[in-house]
């Protein structure tokens, strides 16, 4: 291909991609309001349009009269133009749904599998069920399939490291795509919250936005005017380990004083069965009942873990400054409080607080943030799918 045409045909994907991303945004909206967001000339959104709607991923949805002269056609993305799977890997229990391009999901299942398996067992069975599901819809609308995985992720969808899961140079994407064909994406689990609350959440305005997932470990993901922070190697926004209590607990990953070595639904635990003098192992739903009827126990339990948690979210916030903060994961499910008190903290103690406005919620999209954003990894590759 001359240079030329193939620098048109990237010209082109691009345009297209700024304004399926501006509508995914901002639905309804209009073809000007699109050209005054994106910069781009009337005429080239016209262009982007047309070779959306031929895709069948944009649609009309009526028209609006804004002044004098013709009324304004709406657009908006249209949610069956094709369906995407993804799946969220974690210890001994995997996700995996089918949803559509607004996050619909139309099914979802959640397996136990054994967590001394080997890695290509686990990832054999993934790749199984999600074949079964994907046969639920016709070929032609399956768009493609995103994993995310509690660990570090090379740029070529291998697990570099996953402490939590004992995985360690585990080539996921070539072992998907050799049974499940392109296209595979694999992502960090936190990396994978961020992404979903970004497209499908209620941070689809955020400059910086900061997801932390709260679980087993604890994860970071960041997205920076809307492109997601993965670093060099695949191990940006790795907050769980950074070192919060100098020689404190040890950590899975080797180290003392880990974040998530004293800030996890793990550490949780492990204060709960300490206060309360028991030495057999206790659900989160043991410890969340007895923190709600006020018992000792867990009271003591879960302080001393908001109290890691809040001087966390400070470091984190101090270092990324961003505008929204949403917490996610099993330890969210602390509610209102746990959201209260890291706002109240990020206020107290983050550098000039009167110049931040740090918008802290709790995640949205519920127990399939992760698997959601996997998938969510997929949508911008509508704009290079070939013409049928």
């Amino acid at each position: 291909m001359p240079i030329s045409v193939a620098r048109h045909s990237l010209m082109r994907k691009m345009n297209e991609i700024a304004v399926l991303t501006v509508v995914r945004r901002h639905a309804p909206i209009s073809r000007r309001r699109i050209a005054e967001i994106t910069g781009l000339t009337k005429s080239t959104v016209t262009v982007a349009v047309q070779r959306l709607f031929s895709k069948n991923i944009l649609m009309e949805l009526g028209s609006v009269s804004t002044g004098p002269g013709r009324p304004e056609i709406m657009l908006g993305l249209n949610p069956q133009a094709g369906y995407i799977l993804g799946a969220a890997i974690d210890v001994a229990t995997y996700q995996i749904l089918l949803f559509d391009l607004e996050a619909h999901i139309l099914s979802q299942k959640t397996v136990s599998y054994d967590p001394n398996a080997s890695p290509e067992t686990v990832l054999e069975q993934i790749a199984k069920d999600a074949e079964a599901v994907r046969r639920e819809i016709p070929h032609e609308h399956y768009w493609g399939f995103g994993v995310s995985i509690p660990g570090i992720i090379s740029p070529t969808g291998d697990v570099v490291y996953a402490p939590n899961l004992k995985w360690s140079h585990v080539p996921v994407r070539a072992h998907l795509l050799a049974r499940l064909g392109e296209p595979v994406y694999v992502v960090n689990d936190a990396d994978a919250g961020a992404v979903a609350e970004y497209y499908f959440g209620e941070a689809q305005q955020s400059e910086i936005l900061l997801y932390v997932s709260l679980g087993i470990g604890i994860g970071g993901g960041a997205v920076l005017g809307g492109n997601l922070l993965q670093g060099t190697t695949g191990a940006g926004t790795e907050i769980g380990h950074m070192v919060i209590v100098d020689n404190g607990p040890y950590c899975r990953c080797g180290r003392r004083g880990c974040f998530e070595a004293v800030a996890s639904v793990r550490a949780l635990v492990e204060r709960a069965m300490r206060a309360r003098d028991v030495w057999q192992w206790m659900s989160l739903d043991q410890i969340l009942a007895g923190y709600a009827q006020n018992e000792p126990w867990a009271v003591q339990a879960v302080d001393e873990t908001m109290h890691y948690l809040e001087q966390g979210m400070v470091n984190i916030a101090n270092i990324f400054d961003p505008d929204t903060l949403i917490l996610g994961g099993p330890l969210a499910r602390l509610g209102e409080m746990l959201r209260a008190r890291i706002a109240v903290r990020l206020h107290q103690d983050t550098i000039a607080p009167e110049r931040r406005e740090i918008a802290v919620r709790l995640t949205s999209l519920g127990e399939f943030t992760s698997a959601l954003g996997a998938g969510a990894m997929v949508l911008d590759t509508a704009v290079s799918r070939e013409e049928s």
